[in-house]
């Protein structure tokens, strides 16, 4: 527990001190991918916890249509995504950053939702229509910080300058546009593919 407790530390630290904290993760060697990707599952579980028990004045799903499975391979698959994305251009750009420091970056930069999410869920069962603003507040206040520290991270993992990291972020959003594409191209092409064969197959055995 008291080692558990050391390494968990960092993100913490991360949320007071982030160039010290991320510093920390890249140059001091702190940083641990299991305790990022269990910051992550975290996350995961929060978002799946405020979708099921926060209040109705906030919370606008229907619970029929709930999937906490759908919900981790939807967020994994953003975080994957960005992480690809960032470091195929930041290796283009001089990024110094490897894709295990981005992605344990990312990681524990989402540690203001850990203690976000889950308690604007639970306050929400006890505020009037009136007071429901004070949901919003704290969740987008969360959100804000999250932003604030991923592009933090990705600055000194990268060590670049302000300007060049907000290029570069504006980039990986272009890159995720297109692997996304090439990604749904593929896709496309198999399911004619697949078709294509199968309508073949069924051919031969209705001639045989």
């Amino acid at each position: 527990m008291k080692k558990f407790l050391s390494f968990y530390s960092l993100p913490v630290q991360i949320m007071a001190q982030p160039f010290n904290g991320f510093y920390s993760m890249k140059f001091e060697g702190k940083g641990r991918v299991w305790i990022a990707t269990l910051n992550f599952l975290i996350v995961v579980l929060s978002f799946s916890f405020s979708n099921q028990y926060a209040s109705l004045l906030v919370n606008d799903r229907h619970p029929l249509s709930l999937n906490s499975i759908f919900d981790f391979f939807m967020l994994s698959g953003a975080l994957l995504l960005f992480c690809v994305a960032n470091w195929s251009v930041t290796s283009l750009t001089n990024g110094e950053g490897k894709f295990k420091e981005i992605y344990m970056a990312v990681c524990y930069a989402m540690t203001p939702l850990v203690f976000t999410i889950a308690p604007a869920a639970i306050i929400s069962n006890f505020l009037s229509m009136e007071e429901a603003g004070f949901y919003a507040l704290i969740v987008g206040v969360g959100m804000f910080y999250f932003i604030v520290l991923v592009f933090l991270g990705l600055v000194t993992v990268h060590n670049y300058t302000a300007t060049k990291a907000v290029a570069t972020i504006f980039l990986t959003f272009v890159s995720i546009l297109v692997i996304v594409f090439l990604l749904t191209l593929l896709f496309t092409l198999w399911q004619q593919l697949w078709g294509f064969a199968y309508s073949v197959y069924n051919e031969l055995l209705f001639r045989g």
